[in-house]
């Protein structure tokens, strides 16, 4: 059993409805990364070195199996996810000054922000020219309107952060664009991949869209705890002017003199460890915390109601099951 690209715990039983695919899909994306010019495949190479969940790939599989048989199209269709999220990861670390991902150094850090845009661009263009390779002018819209959103929620969450603008409303904008869009795309052409209907296809496209929010607002959380337990640093989003949704909630809920007390550390910029422990420390005390947990429970259910409307299968329960792992993950 191939389980290369996954952890050995939840995600073995979510994958089993699609593990053949996802090995043949694992050996199309190893492929994807090779044969390109000696000149710049060894950094290619670091890239294809590190793995992640693949959750987009197994999202796409998923919902094209929920739908009827999956294909070859299918497989292909989730290639294309996976390089433009790849090309979106490397660009992403370039704009926040990221140095390391999944405990490796990110390609900016192994190399330099031209080389990392560079490459980001090259992984992006493989991307597209997969997409016209699969003539389908279905499957090239989604994919063009999924890059300008994920620019666009970039720019607008850089725009944000520079002004620090505190809107609960402009956040979900953002967290849309960069993170749900591009698994909103994976639940629709999934349904495509395997001629579902244009009710079927939106239906998953909202299915999966609400994953994405709940991938992100779950990230989020993990902003406000130590290091050692969620591998990444503490405060580190509102360091960067990122006021997430803890944040956001505590900043409205709070008493007026405490929450005008926390503006003020936000609007000086002054981001010392002391003042970072102080935000997290508010956001966890006026329940962000709680209310940001209680928003993606929301949006679970409304995403079970959705695919409850699909017949009982294998498939149905691994997608349940993955909204889940998404909502309860550690890292």
């Amino acid at each position: 059993m191939c389980l290369i690209f996954f952890k050995m715990d939840k995600l073995n039983a979510i994958i089993k409805p699609v593990e053949k695919e996802i090995e043949a899909f694992n050996r199309m994306f190893k492929d994807a990364l090779h044969g390109h010019s000696r000149d710049f495949q060894t950094m290619i190479d670091f890239i294809s070195t590190q793995n992640g969940k693949r959750i987009r790939p197994l999202l796409t599989l998923l919902s094209a199996r929920l739908c009827g048989e999956i294909n070859q199209k299918s497989i292909d269709f989730a290639l294309i996810i996976e390089l433009l999220h790849t090309a979106t990861l490397i660009h992403d670390d370039v704009v926040d000054n990221t140095l390391e991902r999944r405990s490796q150094p990110s390609v900016n850090a192994k190399y330099d922000n031209r080389v990392a845009v560079l490459l980001g661009d090259y992984i992006l263009a493989l991307a597209i020219t997969r997409a016209v390779m699969t003539q389908n002018l279905d499957i090239m819209a989604i994919i063009a309107r999924v890059a300008k959103h994920l620019a666009d929620g970039e720019l607008t969450q850089m725009i944000l952060s520079r002004e620090l603008i505190i809107d609960e409303d402009r956040y979900f904008d953002v967290i849309h664009k960069k993170t749900a869009v591009l698994l909103a795309a994976c639940g629709e052409i999934g349904a495509i991949s395997v001629n579902a209907d244009v009710e079927t296809c939106e239906k998953l496209r909202l299915i999966t869209e609400n994953t994405g929010l709940c991938f992100q607002l779950r990230d989020d959380i993990f902003d406000y705890f130590e290091q050692d337990e969620i591998g990444k640093p503490t405060g580190n989003d509102i360091r960067e002017g990122k006021i997430t949704l803890p944040l956001l909630h505590a900043l409205k809920t709070a008493p007026k003199d405490v929450s005008d007390k926390m503006h003020k550390l936000i609007r000086q910029k002054d981001f010392s460890r002391e003042n970072i422990l102080q935000l997290t420390d508010f956001a966890k005390t006026y329940k962000g915390i709680e209310y940001t947990k209680a928003r993606m429970q929301k949006i679970k259910e409304e995403t079970l109601t959705l695919l409850y409307d699909f017949p009982d299968s294998d498939a149905k329960t691994a997608m349940t099951e993955l909204i889940d792992y998404i909502i309860n993950r550690k890292k």
